[in-house]
């Protein structure tokens, strides 16, 4: 029988030894942990497929345009720099809810100051003219939402002399409550703006050198970036940014110009609407090329060369990223594109989801 100081010899030992277990598994335990993260950062796990939830979908209806320049690639980098292998592809629906009516078309242009029943050259465009000073007249499809109101501002030529222009923000500012009033300024087109004053020559608007030189100021209301917020991220880090192109990269989803005149008839003389809603809840991923496979595309005479580019000569292309195609008529969804941007202002793009996904 152990007495008791041998019991408490034992018992001593016992607990030496149950700590050092404890501290041997603690570490094991921790090292293990450590020795798994590690693994997973050198060969992290594949990512789940695409979802592909639209299916196949159709084919980016670019314009034709058969006047390219000679493309050369010459990138700070001297390579086309790494892509993701997806994209998101959004609904973008043909119908907008609220202008699939004619009352609601009629709506909008009594808040436009159109106050009598319209022309209807077809079933879905509808057509009003003032008999005003300036000729006013509003032209709008019933089923898209879009519109263009023109007014004949040469009729009065002392508009071009009431200009009082303080600063960007202010004319921001007043474009943006002007759509406001009239409910038609969605919050996707609020803060990507471009301004640019333009000035009266000979009855024809030009570029002004400054907005204190400017006789009217036209202002285009752009799409907001696609964000993608690291989901780790307390901070709602940015860790990619995607804009918004047009088939016309310097013209606006909206697009107003705006003189010095007393009266709302007198200071808004051009709007054109175009806004088509992306429905930013309803999406799927879908795969895409390679900048690689981009650049092989363009350069061979495919994609999209915008209007407004050189058409001639050789061109060289300094910057490559990846957005999405804003098309003047919707084509249900919004799909990413690569865009190329070279010298002399030139601009093209190249539908990026993987040809396998895009209908023939």
């Amino acid at each position: 029988m152990a007495t008791l100081t041998e019991s408490a010899e034992q018992a001593r030992k016992a607990i030496k030894y149950g700590g050092i277990a404890m501290v041997t598994i603690s570490l094991l335990w921790y090292m293990g942990i450590a020795a798994i993260a590690y693994y997973n950062k050198l060969y992290p796990p594949a990512p789940p497929p695409p979802t592909v939830d639209f299916g196949q979908l159709n084919p980016i209806a670019f314009p034709e345009n058969p006047q390219k320049p000679t493309l050369v690639l010459e990138l700070p980098t001297g390579q086309i720099p790494a892509f993701p292998d997806r994209m998101i592809v959004y609904r973008a629906p043909t119908r907008r809810s609220g202008f699939a009516d004619p009352d609601k078309a009629i709506e909008v242009a009594t808040d436009l100051g159109f106050l009598f029943k319209p022309e209807q050259p077809t079933e879905t465009r509808y057509v009003w003219t003032l008999q005003d000073q300036l000729a006013s007249k509003l032209d709008m499809n019933i089923i898209s939402g879009h519109f263009m109101l023109t007014r004949q501002w040469q009729n009065n030529p002392a508009l071009a002399a009431m200009a009082n222009f303080t600063s960007q923000q202010a004319v921001i500012t007043e474009a943006e409550n002007y759509f406001k009033k009239i409910n038609l300024l969605p919050n996707d087109a609020i803060g990507a703006e471009k301004i640019t004053p333009l000035k009266d020559d000979v009855g024809k608007l030009i570029n002004a050198l400054s907005l204190s030189d400017a006789d009217f100021v036209q202002i285009d209301l752009f799409r907001k970036d696609i964000e993608e917020i690291n989901p780790e991220s307390d901070k709602k880090e940015v860790i990619a940014s995607y804009p918004f192109y047009r088939t016309d990269p310097g013209k606006g989803l909206i697009r107003i110009i705006f003189s010095g005149g007393r009266s709302v008839a007198e200071k808004y003389i051009f709007v054109d609407y175009g806004y088509t809603t992306v429905q930013y809840d309803n999406n799927g991923t879908y795969p895409i090329k390679t900048g690689e496979e981009a650049w092989a595309e363009l350069s061979s005479g495919g994609g999209f060369v915008t209007l407004s580019s050189p058409d001639s000569g050789e061109i060289k292309i300094r910057k490559v990223f990846l957005g999405y195609y804003d098309a003047e008529q919707s084509q249900n969804y919004a799909m990413p594109i690569y865009i190329f941007l070279g010298d002399k202002g030139l601009v093209a793009y190249v539908s990026a989801v993987k040809e396998e996904w895009v209908k023939k």
